[in-house]
């Protein structure tokens, strides 16, 4: 059991997604957080629990392509900065 039993391998892939990316998703608060390691440019899974897609950075401007369900974001923070969706 190399992370535990059943489901603990799986997810410890989302804390190096997290850790990386440095992407999250404050659902209370309606907040997307992209802290990356990664520069300017990168695309990201996400997953929520009213849908899944995929989030990043584009010549360093924060971008959302949702696949399936929908994402309430109000406030987007890149490196601790507010940016425009």
């Amino acid at each position: 059991y190399e992370c535990g039993h059943w489901y603990a391998r799986a997810l410890s892939s989302y804390g190096l997604i997290q850790g990386l990316t440095g992407v999250r998703y404050d659902a209370v608060a309606k907040t997307l957080y992209i802290d990356s390691r990664l520069g300017d440019d990168f695309r990201s899974f996400l997953a929520t629990a009213l849908g899944f897609g995929t989030v990043g950075l584009k010549a360093g401007k924060p971008f959302v392509d949702m696949k399936a369900g929908t994402l309430d974001v109000e406030h987007v923070y890149v490196s601790g900065v507010e940016k425009k969706l």
